[in-house]
């Protein structure tokens, strides 16, 4: 009886819970690494799409970005930018990996600083994050040994093929030729 009580004293208590769905963010951004420039020495393009995701006819500022490596990093070009409603705003950044860069990936962060222009002008902080994998562009080496003694291979093109292969298509071209001409100097009327 006692469990019984308990029980059902537990099932009357109310739960807080949140009324509808949450509220998504005003903004996103993605970042992306190219596959042009990923190797030592190379210069990394990234890709930065920022999206106002805002429903209202609210207008967001892209203050600032910055991406960082663990070698370096660098700023978005062109900012401030402004982005309406359910535009979004593409900007390039590069960064220079250095020459003697030896390990096989890195991760690239992305630090944005947005301005939703709702009336009070909340600024928002937004990340992102890519890994980037570098090619070594130093040769590769491979060697085969053979169980057999060296060989030489010699030989030639033969010249009855290339007559053959030039001269016959020319024979064809001249009497071809030579019939128009034929043809053309017989269709005249005469006297003229």
């Amino acid at each position: 009886m006692l469990a019984v009580s308990i029980f059902s004293a537990t099932l009357a208590i109310p739960v807080n819970a949140a009324l509808g769905p949450p509220v998504p963010p005003p903004v996103w951004v993605t970042l992306n690494a190219s596959a042009s420039g990923n190797y030592p020495g190379g210069n990394e393009l990234f890709t930065v799409f920022v999206v106002n995701t805002e429903q209202k006819q609210i207008n967001e500022t892209v203050q600032n970005m910055t991406l960082s490596a663990p070698f370096g990093s660098n700023f978005g070009p062109g900012l401030p930018a402004t982005v309406s409603p359910g535009l979004s705003l593409l900007v390039t950044i590069y960064l220079q990996i250095p020459a003697n860069f030896s390990k096989p990936s890195f991760n690239a962060d992305l630090v944005a600083y947005v301005t939703v222009l709702n009336g009070t002008s909340t600024t928002l902080k937004v990340t992102g994050n890519a890994a980037v994998n570098v090619f070594s562009l130093t040769p590769q080496s491979s060697t085969s040994q053979g169980t057999g003694p060296p060989t030489n291979q010699t030989g030639s093109i033969s010249t009855t093929l290339l007559y053959a292969g030039v001269g016959i298509p020319s024979l064809i071209a001249l009497v071809l030729l030579v019939l128009l001409v034929r043809t053309r100097a017989g269709s005249k009327p005469p006297g003229t």
